[in-house]
């Protein structure tokens, strides 16, 4: 009867084992499958970026047409200084017109900015969601390095 017992806890031993390295390979399979979800979200952080840097290139050539214009208007302004001595006023209407739309594009960049910003915060969770994995990731494998070690003794 003591070697039934003994074949019954070998058999059990075994049996434990078998299922602490399936609980393994489950979690090494969901890590996996969480990496390859952080690395689709990267693929879409990056194409978003590359969506956020053509509209960059469109605001940059906007400005160049604006400050081009803004010089045309300041060589307009100078001949009819030249030509007429009280354009004054009208001079004083379009500097304070102007003043109004670089506070619009002042606005328009500051909301910009707010949007990158809140966008850049976005990969923080990933970061931190990355980190916790990596620990988990070392935890699991201390454990199942004590595992083979208590398994080879």
């Amino acid at each position: 009867m003591a070697k039934k017992s003994a074949v019954n806890n070998t058999t059990n031993v075994g049996q434990h084992l078998i299922n602490i390295e399936r609980l393994v390979r489950s979690g090494f399979r969901q890590t996996d499958q969480r990496f390859r979800q952080v690395d689709k979200r990267f693929g879409q952080i990056d194409k978003r970026l590359g969506q956020v840097d053509r509209r960059l290139g469109q605001i940059d050539q906007r400005f160049r047409g604006v400050d081009k214009r803004f010089d045309q208007t300041d060589q307009y302004v100078q001949r009819l200084d030249q030509r007429v001595a009280g354009v004054e006023i009208e001079v004083r209407e379009l500097k304070r017109d102007m003043n109004d739309r670089f506070a619009r594009v002042e606005d328009s960049i500051s909301q910009l900015a707010s949007h990158v910003d809140g966008f850049m915060k976005l990969h923080e969770p990933l970061d931190i969601e990355m980190r916790v994995m990596k620990e988990q990731m070392n935890r699991f494998e201390d454990r199942l390095a004590r595992l083979e070690a208590a398994r080879a003794s």
